[in-house]
């Protein structure tokens, strides 16, 4: 781009960076990034948001772990996403103890954590060995949702509800 008098800004390294990682092609994803940088251009939240995110979709969740140890060493700022990309991830990988760390690490960095946040560390919870759910609980935060009026989340919830074994009243 720059070859041909081009100045790309951060939405357009962002637009062709999550292209790249959609084509599974993490390699160009990742010269990209670091293209950013020789450029003096700093890369967004959303940068790392798309690298995380096509890396637990599309690629390699020890390569998203890499990448989000080496963001919080290089102290950069993370969204709340990150994170949550990375929970999903590890609890569909049956990884409960790593999604519990991410968890909580996510709460210890004072992201504001809400119902549904609480609703997939809880799922994540009840996949793992010896932990049991409890259909009283599921019921109040199903109320939770409805009350509040996300209906999403409930229809959610209600479905893995059903999904483990449990019949709401």
């Amino acid at each position: 781009m720059y070859a041909k008098g081009l100045t790309p800004d951060q939405i357009t390294y962002n637009t062709i960076i999550k292209c790249f990682c959609k084509a599974q092609d993490f390699e160009k994803a990742f010269q990209l990034h670091n293209e950013m940088l020789m450029h003096n251009l700093e890369p967004t939240p959303v940068t790392y948001n798309l690298l995380i995110n096509g890396l637990c979709v599309y690629g390699d969740l020890e390569d998203a772990d890499r990448l989000l140890v080496s963001l919080d060493d290089g102290n950069i700022n993370l969204t709340k996403f990150a994170y949550t990309t990375l929970i999903k991830a590890h609890c569909a990988k049956g990884d409960v103890y790593r999604a519990v760390g991410l968890f909580l690490q996510m709460v210890g960095k004072g992201f504001e954590i809400s119902i549904r946040d609480y609703s997939a560390y809880f799922f994540c919870m009840m996949l793992s060995d010896g932990i049991s759910s409890d259909q009283e609980l599921c019921e109040v935060m199903l109320n939770v949702f409805d009350q509040g009026g996300d209906f999403d989340s409930a229809a959610e919830l209600l479905a893995k509800m059903i999904k483990f074994g449990f019949h709401p009243d």
